[in-house]
């Protein structure tokens, strides 16, 4: 395939027009529940890291599955093995690292005296929830994204990233927002 910048920005400016008004619409959301997170500062902390995590792992999911897709290891079928494989990959891969992460910004938020009102466990339970559904429904979203853009004689590659990372951010937020009223700390 010839790259032709022309082609690229043709097919990538709806997307990223649509990205952009969807990225506003969840910083008011995030803006709205800005007195909340700031009586509990360790999950300005987190946000963050729950949006980068599920966004990579979305990327990469999307990038691989595009390669597969232009080199002919992966079909245009649900039911591609090779698929499968890397979808459960990427969930694992986020399980482990939000419980890495949430470990980790735990610990230096007590070590940084920074105000919890959450206990470990439900910190734990919260970042690492909110992270595997995000994971879950980003690599979803990665995969549909790949095999439609494909499907439809465009270029995975110019599509999928403007996806998964407004898909990411907004999800990120809504997941957290969701498991911490479920926890009952709002």
């Amino acid at each position: 395939m010839i790259y032709n910048w022309k082609r690229i920005v043709r097919y990538s400016l709806p997307i990223l027009t649509l990205s952009i008004f969807i990225e506003m619409f969840t910083g008011q959301i995030l803006q709205g529940r800005q007195g909340s997170l700031v009586a509990v500062p360790i999950f300005l902390i987190t946000i963050p890291v729950v949006n980068g995590v599920g966004g990579n792992i979305g990327s990469v999911l999307g990038a691989r599955l595009a390669s597969g897709l232009h080199v002919g290891y992966i079909s245009l079928t649900i039911k591609d093995k090779e698929m499968h494989e890397n979808l459960l990959t990427s969930i694992l891969i986020g399980g482990i690292t939000y419980l890495a992460l949430a470990i980790l910004i735990y610990l230096m938020a007590s070590y940084g005296n920074i105000q919890m009102r959450v206990g470990f466990i439900e910190y734990i339970f919260i970042v690492v929830g909110a992270g595997i559904l995000l994971v879950f429904v980003i690599s979803l979203v990665s995969v549909f994204t790949a095999f439609l853009s494909f499907k439809r004689g465009l270029d995975p590659d110019d599509i999928i990233a403007p996806v998964v990372t407004t898909v990411g951010d907004t999800l990120g937020i809504v997941f957290l927002f969701l498991l911490i009223g479920v926890v009952g700390i709002w």
